[in-house]
């Protein structure tokens, strides 16, 4: 366990990445805009955010029917 004076550090290592470009209806894109700047975030890191959560979510379930074959 860490003690309550120990220092953490994170390291985050670059990956490689590509951009891309989508069509998002105006009113998400506002919406999207309004959620970012509540949450003190970049549009471009809510999305990735969001993208990164569903991500994980469906990865998730793809374990769990690669251990579990007999479910639809």
């Amino acid at each position: 366990m860490n003690k309550p004076n120990e220092e953490m550090t994170f390291t985050i290592k670059p990956r490689p990445s590509e951009k891309v470009s989508i069509s998002i209806p105006k009113d998400t894109l506002e919406s999207l805009k309004t959620i970012a700047h509540n949450q003190d975030m970049s549009l471009e890191a809510l999305l990735k955010f969001y993208i990164g959560k569903g991500l994980r979510q469906d990865l998730d379930v793809g374990w769990v029917e690669k251990r579990n074959p007999t479910k639809p």
